[in-house]
């Protein structure tokens, strides 16, 4: 990075390093400097932390397969592409609401009707249900007398991500209540109270919440930070799949 005034070979001439000693400067100097351009340059140039993610999931199959990193850009809520509604709530049903298909709209409180597209801007942020970064589609841009937000959802995923199942019936077990898959419908909206519930992987982002969007993808290259963190925490570094 710093060309002829290279820091490692400075501190092994001063202080006379050779062998292990100079190997060893030779790698923490790497280190520093690859820390110094992630952490600091490319937030910089790109206008957003963290200037890159690695795809864990599934959840964006034809877009991102796991083990991809996103490069992203600080974007702004004009800027991104996405359909845009003004209503007043951001309560919302989904159709068809059964959560064996594939949600086709929105349809909101007052009665308007959203189309569910694949076309918008793919954007991170993070969800305050689960606490993880989500990089997920836009699919709307709501406007609301309380503010502006953001409704995604991940292209193989069936329901957005802040959709709210409920259960049409409880059946009554001896383990206790259960709802079955065909009882279960998509009723309502999530909200930062929801957590555990299903559905609600995340909730109508607000504007000022939008980490930035994805500009460029590096096929498969994360693995290598997977299999690092795996080994590190024992097993822990692929939530999901290799391959999708």
């Amino acid at each position: 990075m710093f060309g002829k005034y290279d820091p490692a070979d400075f501190l092994k001439k001063r202080y006379n390093l050779k062998g292990w000693k100079a190997e060893a400067v030779d790698w923490g100097v790497g280190f520093l400097e690859a820390a110094l351009f992630y952490f600091v340059i490319l937030p910089l140039v790109l206008g957003t932390y963290p200037p890159a993610v690695v795809v864990q999931t599934c959840s964006m199959t034809g877009t991102y397969n796991v083990g991809d990193v996103a490069v992203l850009m600080g974007t702004s809520f004009d800027a991104l592409s996405a359909p845009e509604i003004t209503t007043s709530s951001l309560q919302y049903s989904v159709y068809p609401d059964d959560i064996r298909n594939q949600t086709q709209k929105l349809v909101f409180a007052d009665g308007q009707e959203l189309a569910v597209q694949t076309t918008g801007d793919i954007v991170l942020h993070l969800s305050p249900i689960s606490g993880e970064q989500i990089i997920h589609r836009a699919i709307a841009k709501v406007t609301t007398p309380t503010g502006r937000y953001l409704l995604t959802k991940g292209d193989t995923n069936p329901l957005p991500d802040s959709a709210k199942i409920e259960c049409a019936e409880w059946t009554e077990t001896p383990e206790g209540r259960s709802c079955t898959a065909l009882q279960q419908k998509v009723r309502s909206t999530c909200s930062s109270a929801d957590a555990g519930w299903p559905g609600c992987i995340s909730v109508p982002i607000p504007e000022e919440a939008i980490l930035g969007k994805s500009v460029l993808t590096i096929p498969l290259v994360g693995h290598v930070k997977m299999l690092f963190t795996h080994i590190i925490t024992l097993g822990h570094g692929y939530p999901g799949p290799l391959w999708c």
